[in-house]
């Protein structure tokens, strides 16, 4: 399908641009939770998708549905902490058996694993623009079973 992909409709009710006429009706309506770190993370991994999913749930935006993306995250994360560490063992360019100067490999590594990083950040509301394009609506006012009863029982 050509042109942007589509908001889901809790994020365009958060951000003020839901129409009644474009709702998906049949839209899947998943239940917040903090799902369990997938098996085949190491250990590092499963603390971090553990401590991240906590923060999403926390602040409604983390379901069971959402746990694949936070595992990308996670292990792109730690690709991401490994060349950092080389690139600050070596350094920004290293020389070749040919005596050339070149960048050093891990510093591309790097930079595309904080390139996607962000994409999956700017997925679940984890930057400042993303979460500044979010418009939380106002909390609708619980109905008071006991309100009722007393209203009810004056029309009477």
């Amino acid at each position: 399908m050509a042109g942007r992909k589509p908001l889901p409709t809790h994020l365009k009710l958060l951000k003020g641009t839901a129409r009644p006429h474009r709702m998906n009706k049949a839209e899947p309506k998943p239940v917040v939770a903090t799902p369990e770190p997938p098996d085949h993370l190491d250990e590092a991994a499963r603390a971090t998708f553990a401590g991240v999913a906590a923060l999403l749930a926390r602040h409604g935006v983390m379901t069971e549905l959402d746990a694949g993306a936070l595992a990308r995250y996670v292990v792109i994360r730690g690709r991401w902490l490994e060349a950092e560490a080389e690139v600050k063992r070596r350094g920004p360019v290293v020389k070749t058996s040919n005596d050339n100067i070149i960048q050093n490999p891990f510093l591309a590594v790097a930079n595309r694993c904080l390139a996607q990083m962000a994409q999956i950040e700017s997925e679940f509301g984890l930057t400042p623009s993303s979460r500044s394009r979010i418009r939380m609506a106002e909390p609708a006012e619980a109905a008071d079973p006991f309100e009722d009863f007393l209203s009810r029982g004056k029309k009477a």
